[in-house]
């Protein structure tokens, strides 16, 4: 950690900031700085303020934003960039941003099975760039919908953006990962596309009996929906 002052001066590297409309995408920024030590070798370095740093994909929506708008529109108009404003336009301007090209998913798998599940991801739909993010698996009871107490530790796999191999059939193409995931003892992140059966959600992936006794102890027949009808894809919309 350095001060602003320490890093103005390049002791530790170029400030960099990512929090005003004008700058340039954090995904952006890499993407370039990974060109540039690809060509010249070495490493490059830059100072980040910590705000900056945890919000660094906001704004852009990570990559996405960057399917559609060349940068020099993506940092004039960046104050209508945001993750929360690039949603609310994907929903008014379906024409221009169409979801049904998109591959939205989070998928979270033993550490031991992200190899595999990484090259079926890249032969079937070739999308990139992927998010990586470690998960600890505690080895204590969880909650219901979690992931499995007995596979190690997990790895989240970011996926989203537009598949390059083939033409991508939405339904379909979200079923086969859906089904690859399975396999290699892998859940999801429940805001996204699922295609579960119902009684494999509750007899085989998840703990069916223990939510049910939950539901019956407070009474949430006729009050709530279940888990399955919220998070099940109607019409393939989230």
């Amino acid at each position: 950690m350095v001060d602003e002052v320490e890093a103005v001066w390049g002791r530790r590297g170029r400030l960099r900031r990512y929090d005003k409309f004008y700058n340039r995408w954090y995904y952006r920024q890499v993407s370039k700085m990974r060109k540039k030590m690809e060509a010249n070798g070495g490493v490059y370095g830059e100072v980040v303020p910590l705000k900056d740093y945890l919000f660094r994909h906001d704004r852009g929506s990570f990559w996405m934003a960057s399917y559609k708008l060349p940068s020099f529109i993506g940092r004039s108009i960046g104050f209508l960039l945001s993750s929360r404003q690039m949603y609310r336009m994907a929903n008014a301007l379906p024409k221009v941003f169409d979801k049904s090209e998109i591959l939205l998913q989070d998928f979270m798998l033993p550490v031991s099975n992200i190899t595999a599940f990484c090259k079926e991801l890249h032969e079937y739909l070739d999308l990139y760039p992927l998010w990586f993010c470690p998960l600890k698996n505690l080895g204590s009871p969880g909650p219901i919908f979690g992931v499995p107490l007995d596979n190690g530790d997990y790895c989240n796999v970011g996926a989203y953006g537009i598949p390059r191999a083939k033409k991508f059939e939405f339904e379909k193409d979200n079923v086969h990962m859906e089904n690859v995931l399975l396999e290699m003892k892998g859940r999801k992140v429940h805001y996204s596309h699922a295609y579960y059966d119902e009684n494999n959600f509750y007899q085989n992936i998840y703990d069916g009996p223990a939510y049910k006794q939950l539901r019956s102890k407070y009474k949430a027949e006729g009050a709530f929906p279940t888990v399955y009808d919220k998070i099940v894809t109607k019409d393939n919309k989230l």
